[in-house]
């Protein structure tokens, strides 16, 4: 009985991973980050729709904190850039208990933030009670 429990969360945990192509990794700079009252909600699910473009790279959605309340900024296939890396969004407590939030950014070789790529096929979000792409949660 422990086996099959044992080899069922295996399969859960590996079979199920995917591994879509991804941007360079980056590491926010400490300028990124803005103090927030209160972390982000749960991601959103996503669709990764297909196929996938060639030269593109995966980038999940995200949240934005717009002064008040968090918005959801839609992923989406994006065309890879060479020479651009991206950090994706993270919420940090700062040694002095402030919250500190970094939107998902993109920067160049000098690690000074950079334009986003442009979107080859946006993620599609499914319909759902929390908010829609262009608006806050309720």
């Amino acid at each position: 009985m422990r086996f099959c429990l044992a080899s069922l969360l295996a399969s859960m945990l590996f079979g199920c991973a995917g591994s879509l192509p991804a941007p360079e990794a980056a590491i926010h700079r400490h300028d990124a980050y803005v103090e927030v009252p209160y972390p982000p909600p749960a991601a959103l699910v996503e669709v990764v729709p297909e196929p996938w473009p060639a030269g593109a790279v995966w980038v999940d959605g995200n949240w934005v904190w717009r002064g008040r309340y968090y918005v959801w900024q839609r992923g989406g296939w994006m065309k890879e850039i060479e020479g651009l890396s991206y950090a994706g969004w993270k919420c940090r407590l700062a040694n002095d208990g402030r919250l500190l939030f970094a939107k998902g950014t993109w920067y160049d070789s000098h690690r000074e933030p950079a334009p986003a790529p442009p979107i080859v096929t946006p993620a599609h979000t499914p319909p759902n009670e929390i908010t829609v792409e262009t608006e806050a949660p309720r």
